[in-house]
């Protein structure tokens, strides 16, 4: 048996004041890009055909023609390509844009649901749901817990 007094020993530890400023802004900070949602690309996805290689196309659609063999001549199988900052290729930007809509169209509720997460593209204005809209106190307790 030891001699020993009863009692509690207490260690508490807290944040310094430059790291719990630094945690609120970095929540903060996540909660504002949490509400950016999908950034599509429209951008050219897939490069374009070069000319060598749409004359070699010309070229071997004309060999075929001259011996009565089929050819692929005056059929257009890949849409038109687009050229953005020197680039030339195709976008599948249009694509996408079809199927957020047919969304809309087919699912009105869940397409205005996951909307309500993000900010509208057009206005930036944050959905309902979005972290902005959903104020949750970032307080830290500094010292002594449940005050």
């Amino acid at each position: 048996m030891s001699g020993g007094k009863g009692g509690r020993s207490n260690t508490e530890t807290t944040m310094p004041k430059f790291a719990e400023t630094a945690l609120q802004q970095g929540i903060g900070m996540a909660s504002d890009v949490s509400a950016l949602g999908y950034t599509p690309y429209y951008g050219p996805d897939v490069a374009a055909f070069s000319p060598q290689q749409q004359a070699a196309f010309q070229g071997t659609n004309q060999m075929a023609d001259a011996f009565g063999m089929p050819s692929a001549s005056g059929q257009q199988y890949m849409p038109q390509a687009t050229t953005m900052g020197g680039m030339t290729g195709y976008s599948s930007g249009d694509g996408f844009d079809a199927a957020v809509g047919e969304l809309a169209n087919r699912r009105p509720g869940q397409a205005e649901y996951l909307e309500s997460f993000t900010i509208d593209p057009m206005t930036g204005e944050p959905g309902s749901r979005a972290g902005v809209n959903q104020p949750v106190a970032l307080e830290m307790s500094g010292g002594r817990r449940g005050k």
